[in-house]
Protein backbone atom coordinates (compact mmCIF):
# COMPACT_ATOMS: atom_id res chain seq x y z
CA UNK A 1 0.00 0.00 0.00
CA UNK A 2 1.63 3.25 -1.02
CA UNK A 3 0.13 6.52 -0.50
CA UNK A 4 -1.92 8.76 -1.10
CA UNK A 5 -4.68 6.67 0.86
CA UNK A 6 -7.97 8.15 2.29
CA UNK A 7 -8.97 7.72 6.37
CA UNK A 8 -12.66 7.95 6.72
CA UNK A 9 -14.39 7.61 9.99
CA UNK A 10 -18.29 8.33 9.47
CA UNK A 11 -18.85 11.65 7.35
CA UNK A 12 -14.81 12.66 7.97
CA UNK A 13 -12.39 11.87 5.38
CA UNK A 14 -8.89 12.88 5.03
CA UNK A 15 -6.35 12.66 2.18
CA UNK A 16 -3.05 11.12 3.21
CA UNK A 17 -0.22 12.00 1.05
CA UNK A 18 2.75 10.33 3.21
CA UNK A 19 3.30 8.05 6.15
CA UNK A 20 5.31 9.89 8.66
CA UNK A 21 4.31 12.33 11.19
CA UNK A 22 0.94 12.98 12.64
CA UNK A 23 -2.47 13.82 11.36
CA UNK A 24 -4.72 15.81 13.55
CA UNK A 25 -8.53 15.41 12.96
CA UNK A 26 -10.92 16.64 15.32
CA UNK A 27 -11.72 13.09 16.30
CA UNK A 28 -7.66 12.95 17.81
CA UNK A 29 -4.56 13.02 16.32
CA UNK A 30 -3.45 9.73 14.13
CA UNK A 31 0.26 8.63 13.99
CA UNK A 32 0.86 8.00 10.42
CA UNK A 33 3.90 5.69 10.88
CA UNK A 34 1.16 3.15 11.85
CA UNK A 35 0.08 3.05 8.28
CA UNK A 36 3.09 1.46 6.83
CA UNK A 37 2.27 -1.92 8.13
CA UNK A 38 -1.43 -2.17 6.99
CA UNK A 39 -3.49 -2.99 4.32
CA UNK A 40 -6.68 -1.35 2.59
CA UNK A 41 -9.60 -2.15 4.73
CA UNK A 42 -7.61 -2.54 7.85
CA UNK A 43 -8.02 0.49 10.64
CA UNK A 44 -6.08 3.02 12.90
CA UNK A 45 -7.22 4.87 15.89
CA UNK A 46 -6.38 8.21 17.25
CA UNK A 47 -4.95 9.14 20.68
CA UNK A 48 -8.63 9.10 21.61
CA UNK A 49 -9.30 5.58 20.33
CA UNK A 50 -11.63 6.73 16.95
CA UNK A 51 -11.39 4.45 14.53
CA UNK A 52 -10.59 5.30 11.16
CA UNK A 53 -11.00 2.89 7.98
CA UNK A 54 -7.83 2.86 5.43
CA UNK A 55 -9.43 3.03 2.04
CA UNK A 56 -7.43 3.66 -1.45
CA UNK A 57 -7.40 6.46 -3.22
CA UNK A 58 -9.82 7.16 -6.75
CA UNK A 59 -12.08 8.93 -8.65
CA UNK A 60 -14.52 8.85 -6.31
CA UNK A 61 -12.54 11.07 -4.26
CA UNK A 62 -11.87 13.51 -7.05
CA UNK A 63 -14.41 16.09 -6.23
CA UNK A 64 -14.46 15.29 -2.24
CA UNK A 65 -10.85 15.44 -1.47
CA UNK A 66 -9.10 17.54 -3.86
CA UNK A 67 -7.72 21.02 -2.88
CA UNK A 68 -10.19 23.75 -4.33
CA UNK A 69 -10.10 27.19 -5.01
CA UNK A 70 -12.91 28.43 -7.27
CA UNK A 71 -16.19 26.51 -7.29
CA UNK A 72 -15.92 23.42 -9.38
CA UNK A 73 -18.49 21.39 -11.11
CA UNK A 74 -20.54 18.83 -9.53
CA UNK A 75 -20.20 15.19 -10.40
CA UNK A 76 -23.56 14.83 -11.56
CA UNK A 77 -23.24 17.37 -14.23
CA UNK A 78 -19.47 16.03 -15.39
CA UNK A 79 -20.96 12.47 -16.01
CA UNK A 80 -23.59 13.73 -18.08
CA UNK A 81 -21.08 15.52 -20.00
CA UNK A 82 -19.32 11.93 -19.98
CA UNK A 83 -22.55 10.09 -21.27
CA UNK A 84 -23.90 12.63 -23.51
CA UNK A 85 -20.79 12.98 -25.67
CA UNK A 86 -19.84 9.56 -25.56
CA UNK A 87 -16.42 10.22 -24.49
CA UNK A 88 -14.64 7.38 -25.28
CA UNK A 89 -11.14 6.40 -23.40
CA UNK A 90 -9.06 6.91 -26.77
CA UNK A 91 -10.30 10.75 -26.82
CA UNK A 92 -8.46 14.19 -27.36
CA UNK A 93 -10.31 16.86 -25.02
CA UNK A 94 -9.94 20.62 -24.51
CA UNK A 95 -11.08 21.79 -21.12
CA UNK A 96 -11.04 25.87 -20.55
CA UNK A 97 -11.49 26.99 -16.91
CA UNK A 98 -9.56 24.39 -15.44
CA UNK A 99 -10.14 25.79 -11.87
CA UNK A 100 -9.16 23.49 -9.22
CA UNK A 101 -9.10 20.29 -12.04
CA UNK A 102 -11.71 18.55 -10.73
CA UNK A 103 -13.25 18.29 -14.27
CA UNK A 104 -10.42 17.89 -16.22
CA UNK A 105 -9.24 15.08 -13.23
CA UNK A 106 -12.76 12.97 -14.14
CA UNK A 107 -12.46 13.49 -18.48
CA UNK A 108 -8.49 12.26 -18.26
CA UNK A 109 -9.46 9.43 -15.65
CA UNK A 110 -12.00 8.26 -18.06
CA UNK A 111 -10.00 8.97 -21.18
CA UNK A 112 -6.82 6.97 -20.02
CA UNK A 113 -5.76 5.77 -23.62
CA UNK A 114 -6.62 9.96 -24.67
CA UNK A 115 -5.44 13.06 -24.05
CA UNK A 116 -6.76 16.34 -21.90
CA UNK A 117 -5.64 19.91 -22.59
CA UNK A 118 -6.64 22.15 -19.69
CA UNK A 119 -6.34 25.81 -20.02
CA UNK A 120 -6.33 28.43 -16.87
CA UNK A 121 -6.06 32.08 -17.06
CA UNK A 122 -5.31 32.61 -13.56
CA UNK A 123 -2.02 31.10 -12.67
CA UNK A 124 -2.58 29.99 -8.74
CA UNK A 125 -5.63 27.88 -9.81
CA UNK A 126 -3.26 26.53 -12.34
CA UNK A 127 -0.86 25.66 -9.19
CA UNK A 128 -3.62 24.37 -7.16
CA UNK A 129 -4.79 21.99 -10.16
CA UNK A 130 -1.34 21.04 -10.64
CA UNK A 131 -0.76 19.57 -7.42
CA UNK A 132 -4.62 17.52 -7.71
CA UNK A 133 -3.52 15.98 -10.93
CA UNK A 134 0.10 14.88 -9.30
CA UNK A 135 -2.31 13.46 -6.18
CA UNK A 136 -4.25 11.72 -8.70
CA UNK A 137 -1.47 9.94 -10.28
CA UNK A 138 -2.68 11.74 -14.02
CA UNK A 139 -0.07 11.34 -16.54
CA UNK A 140 -2.63 12.52 -19.48
CA UNK A 141 -3.20 15.93 -18.68
CA UNK A 142 -1.92 18.97 -20.74
CA UNK A 143 -1.84 21.63 -18.40
CA UNK A 144 -1.41 25.28 -19.83
CA UNK A 145 -1.77 28.68 -18.35
CA UNK A 146 -3.76 31.58 -20.13
CA UNK A 147 -6.38 32.83 -22.22
CA UNK A 148 -8.20 30.25 -23.74
CA UNK A 149 -10.08 32.04 -26.08
CA UNK A 150 -6.28 33.22 -27.29
CA UNK A 151 -4.60 29.34 -27.52
CA UNK A 152 -7.44 28.27 -29.08
CA UNK A 153 -5.94 29.67 -32.03
CA UNK A 154 -2.60 27.75 -31.66
CA UNK A 155 -4.41 24.05 -32.21
CA UNK A 156 -4.37 22.14 -35.80
CA UNK A 157 -5.45 19.30 -33.72
CA UNK A 158 -9.03 17.85 -33.91
CA UNK A 159 -10.39 17.62 -30.60
CA UNK A 160 -13.40 14.88 -29.78
CA UNK A 161 -15.00 17.19 -26.77
CA UNK A 162 -14.52 20.79 -26.06
CA UNK A 163 -15.36 21.44 -21.96
CA UNK A 164 -15.94 25.23 -21.63
CA UNK A 165 -16.13 26.61 -18.06
CA UNK A 166 -14.83 30.55 -17.99
CA UNK A 167 -16.12 33.64 -18.39
CA UNK A 168 -15.56 34.36 -22.33
CA UNK A 169 -17.48 31.56 -23.25
CA UNK A 170 -19.32 32.92 -25.63
CA UNK A 171 -16.78 34.52 -27.35
CA UNK A 172 -14.90 30.94 -27.28
CA UNK A 173 -17.95 29.16 -28.83
CA UNK A 174 -17.05 29.76 -32.86
CA UNK A 175 -13.68 28.47 -32.12
CA UNK A 176 -14.84 25.97 -30.47
CA UNK A 177 -16.22 25.04 -33.73
CA UNK A 178 -13.52 25.26 -35.27
CA UNK A 179 -11.11 22.81 -32.83
CA UNK A 180 -13.89 20.23 -32.70
CA UNK A 181 -13.52 17.06 -35.58
CA UNK A 182 -16.49 16.26 -37.57
CA UNK A 183 -19.32 14.66 -34.92
CA UNK A 184 -17.56 16.13 -32.05
CA UNK A 185 -19.47 17.68 -29.10
CA UNK A 186 -19.42 21.26 -26.86
CA UNK A 187 -20.59 21.52 -23.79
CA UNK A 188 -20.86 24.73 -21.53
CA UNK A 189 -21.46 24.85 -18.11
CA UNK A 190 -23.25 28.07 -16.90
CA UNK A 191 -24.57 29.01 -13.09
CA UNK A 192 -26.91 31.53 -14.55
CA UNK A 193 -29.82 31.19 -17.14
CA UNK A 194 -29.07 34.52 -18.77
CA UNK A 195 -25.87 33.22 -19.98
CA UNK A 196 -26.78 30.26 -20.52
CA UNK A 197 -29.53 31.31 -23.09
CA UNK A 198 -26.62 33.94 -24.96
CA UNK A 199 -24.59 30.59 -25.26
CA UNK A 200 -27.72 28.39 -26.88
CA UNK A 201 -28.59 31.62 -29.01
CA UNK A 202 -24.30 31.74 -30.18
CA UNK A 203 -24.54 27.76 -30.73
CA UNK A 204 -26.94 27.65 -33.00
CA UNK A 205 -25.45 30.58 -34.73
CA UNK A 206 -22.44 28.95 -35.35
CA UNK A 207 -23.56 25.82 -36.75
CA UNK A 208 -23.91 23.77 -34.12
CA UNK A 209 -27.15 20.86 -34.24
CA UNK A 210 -28.66 18.93 -31.65
CA UNK A 211 -28.34 21.77 -29.08
CA UNK A 212 -29.92 21.80 -25.56
CA UNK A 213 -29.63 23.31 -22.36
CA UNK A 214 -30.62 21.40 -19.21
CA UNK A 215 -30.28 21.00 -15.14
CA UNK A 216 -29.94 18.30 -13.67
CA UNK A 217 -30.90 17.89 -9.91
CA UNK A 218 -29.60 15.25 -7.47
CA UNK A 219 -32.17 14.74 -4.51
CA UNK A 220 -30.88 12.59 -1.62
CA UNK A 221 -33.62 10.38 0.64
CA UNK A 222 -34.19 10.47 4.09
CA UNK A 223 -35.81 7.37 5.71
CA UNK A 224 -37.57 8.04 8.82
CA UNK A 225 -39.74 5.72 10.87
CA UNK A 226 -42.62 7.66 9.80
CA UNK A 227 -41.95 7.38 6.12
CA UNK A 228 -39.49 8.59 3.54
CA UNK A 229 -38.78 12.06 1.80
CA UNK A 230 -36.65 13.59 -0.12
CA UNK A 231 -34.01 16.12 2.74
CA UNK A 232 -34.72 19.52 2.44
CA UNK A 233 -31.86 21.93 1.23
CA UNK A 234 -31.94 20.90 -3.02
CA UNK A 235 -29.70 23.36 -4.10
CA UNK A 236 -28.82 24.57 -7.52
CA UNK A 237 -25.16 23.98 -9.18
CA UNK A 238 -25.68 24.79 -12.81
CA UNK A 239 -26.90 24.45 -16.43
CA UNK A 240 -25.79 22.43 -18.85
CA UNK A 241 -26.04 23.30 -23.10
CA UNK A 242 -24.40 20.71 -25.51
CA UNK A 243 -24.29 20.43 -29.10
CA UNK A 244 -22.53 18.73 -31.75
CA UNK A 245 -20.84 19.62 -35.12
CA UNK A 246 -21.93 18.19 -37.98
CA UNK A 247 -20.43 18.70 -41.31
Amino acid sequence: MKPPVVLKSGRNFYLVNEFSGELHTHKGIINLEELKNKGFGDSVKTHLGVEFKILPFNAADFFRLFRKAPTPVMPKDIGAVIAYSGLRPDSLVFDAGTGSGVTAAYLAYFNKYGEVVTVEKRAEFAKIARENFRTAGLRNIHQITGNAVEIADGFRKEFDLVFLDMKDDVAMIPKAFRMLRSSGFLAVYNPYIEQTKAVYEEMIRTGFRDVESFELVKVNLEFKRVGTRPQVGIFHTGYITMGRKIS
